[in-house]
């Protein structure tokens, strides 16, 4: 069961293309701020609980694997924040990143996502499983939240001035 086209979809959709646009910002590399690091993964959560609302014929088997998605996700995610070569500035509050593609992809795959959502609820019937996309989107969402997570981490630890922060 797919519920109608509410604001909620839009919402979703909303917060999903947000996401986008702060990674593909992201993404190119350079420096930056950490709070604006922080808001693919923030705007990929809420697209993420935004769908997982959406599940109305819920049973233990979305529940597991909406669960089992985004713990995976944060492994990998947690990973890659570890994997990335960055040089911080505390004192300035900067964080300098690589360009690279995995957060752009991961919330590229959130956007279609929540497309596929939108497009079930204007369209009265789904088009694949509101809990297998809800797991989906949790996949990308915990890659984008852990990622940034340990990015913060990595800025805000003591490390000696002028080194990079390489994986521990």
């Amino acid at each position: 069961m797919v519920s109608t086209l509410s604001l909620a979809n839009g919402l979703t959709l909303l917060f999903a293309a947000l996401c986008l646009w702060t990674m593909a910002l992201q993404s190119r590399g350079g420096v930056t701020t950490l709070g604006r690091v922080a808001l693919p993964g923030g705007f990929a959560v809420m697209a993420t609980l935004m769908l997982l609302a959406g599940v109305f014929e819920a049973s233990i088997l979305f529940d597991i694997l909406w669960v089992v998605a985004f713990a995976v996700g944060a492994m990998i995610g947690r990973i890659r924040g570890w994997m990335l070569s960055m040089q911080s500035n505390r004192e300035a509050g900067l964080v300098s990143l690589p360009a690279t593609v995995d957060g752009l992809a991961a919330a590229l795959i959130l956007a279609a996502l929540s497309g596929i959502d939108f497009t079930s609820a204007m369209l009265g019937e789904a088009l694949i499983e509101p809990g297998y996309i809800a797991a989906a989107s949790a996949l990308c969402a915990g890659f984008l939240g852990y990622r940034m997570l340990v990015i913060a981490l990595r800025v805000v630890r003591p490390t000696p001035p002028g080194n990079v922060s390489r994986a521990a």
